[in-house]
């Protein structure tokens, strides 16, 4: 029988090195989601200890994720709308508004409000405000592949189809931070607050690919074995 089984599959090679071949991969890649899976639990740790911790004055800090604190002052004159940002199933934008200190700026995310009726109706945002301090969290917007040239509205405030801070800082002919600050719940003129996601798929999710993966490589080579013994 052993031999048998041997010479079937010299005689099968193709099937054979079809079957090894992608079992393999499909193991391979069940191991490399497990450890994405690993390496985003460590720093999803480290982002809750981050998110627990007190704020630090801005001009301190720069690491993504950190709670900051800052005084200045918001130009709500010249506010930016990021298209088409979901919440709920329901599609609208993000606020971003530019705030000054020291001689810097950067843009405050001041949370999610939905899209009017038509593409036309831009939700009022406007408001006033003196100077201020605000407390929020550093995001690093993810470099993102822009199509077009239709990138911005002409008109205040724009819609913008990036949320790059070296980007939307074009049409305000000042370098801004290449960070946004997320305002915190309870926050002054923040609309609706949308928790903050350090990732965009969760460790659980890779642990479920990996799964997947180790089950299509069972799947497989039990199919290469049953092919194998049919033909015995």
């Amino acid at each position: 029988m052993k031999f048998l089984t041997i010479k079937l599959i010299k005689n099968n090679k193709a099937l054979s090195l079809f079957s090894v071949f992608f079992t393999l991969l499909f193991i391979s890649l069940g191991f490399w989601q497990i450890e994405r899976a690993e390496s985003k639990a460590l720093k999803m740790k480290a982002f809750n200890e981050m998110q627990k911790s007190p704020p630090i004055a801005l001009k301190n800090i720069s690491a993504a994720w950190s709670r900051v604190f800052v005084e200045g002052f918001y130009d709500s004159s010249r506010q930016v709308l990021i298209d088409n940002q979901i919440n709920d199933g329901q599609v609208g934008y993000k606020i971003y508004t530019p705030f000054y200190f020291d001689d810097k700026a950067i843009f405050v995310d001041r949370g999610w409000i939905p899209r009017g009726k038509t593409r036309s109706e831009l939700p009022d945002i406007d408001f006033q405000s003196d100077r201020l301090r605000i407390v929020g969290s550093l995001l690093k917007p993810e470099k993102e592949v822009l199509a077009g040239d239709d990138i911005f509205t002409k008109n205040w405030p724009i819609v913008s189809q990036t949320k790059l801070p070296n980007i939307i800082e074009t049409k305000f002919n000042k370098d801004f931070s290449d960070s946004v600050i997320v305002l915190e719940p309870g926050s002054n003129f923040l609309k609706e607050y949308i928790p903050l996601q350090p990732f965009v798929i969760s460790p659980t999710k890779h642990y479920g690919y990996a799964l997947q993966w180790f089950t299509m490589s069972m799947v497989l080579f039990s199919m290469f074995i049953y092919a194998i013994n049919k033909e015995q």
